[in-house]
């Protein structure tokens, strides 16, 4: 009998030492397979975006040209980022004088320009931006970039301008504003009323 119990309390540790070892073997592969997700964010810290070096409310900027404002931008709210040149808008509002003293308006829910070289990009999170001119004509697309030297408008975006008994639709424009032409790229369809 001491012979069967010395082997029957062998396999029962055995037993516990297998087991044992399993579940060790079993935790070991959880956190090999998921430990490293665990440990390293997911995101890096040089992936973070950088802080702003100014909070504004109420930002405006303006272009002169000869004494006379060329252009106004307004945002209800802007992050400036001053080692790129750059501020970041919320409630945007531009308006811009062209040679014959036509304005255009159009208001975005966020945009971007470059304080150096005086490029914007304004766009809606829904729905499109009016580019509202003074002598009848609205363009209407939901994003738009506006080249400061050039005095030129483009979007590759949908296009549809109204006017005085037309409507133009069409995919990307070109629009310059000294002298007043205007290019839609492609899948041009025109309409007069």
């Amino acid at each position: 009998m001491p012979f069967t119990a010395t082997l029957r309390r062998e396999r029962v540790a055995r037993a516990g030492l297998l087991g044992v070892m399993l579940i060790v073997v079993v935790i070991l592969t959880i956190n090999i397979v998921q430990g490293p997700s665990r440990r390293i964010p997911s995101v890096s810290v040089s992936a973070l975006p950088q802080a702003a070096d100014a909070g504004l409310r109420e930002f405006s900027f303006l272009e002169n040209k000869d004494g006379v404002v060329d252009w106004k931008i307004q945002a209800k709210q802007a992050q400036v980022f001053d080692a790129e040149s750059k501020a970041v808008l919320s409630g945007v509002q531009v308006t811009l004088t062209d040679a014959q003293g036509v304005q255009m308006t159009v208001e975005g829910d966020e945009g971007t320009i470059n304080t150096a070289s005086k490029d914007f990009v304004l766009h809606q999170k829904t729905g499109d931006l009016a580019l509202v001119f003074q002598d009848g004509y609205t363009i209407y697309t939901p994003r738009v970039t506006w080249v400061n030297n050039e005095r030129r408008f483009w979007t590759d975006e949908a296009v549809r301008i109204t006017g005085p008994s037309m409507e133009v639709t069409g995919q990307g424009m070109d629009a310059l504003l000294n002298p007043r032409e205007m290019r839609i790229r492609r899948n041009v369809h025109v309409e007069v009323h």
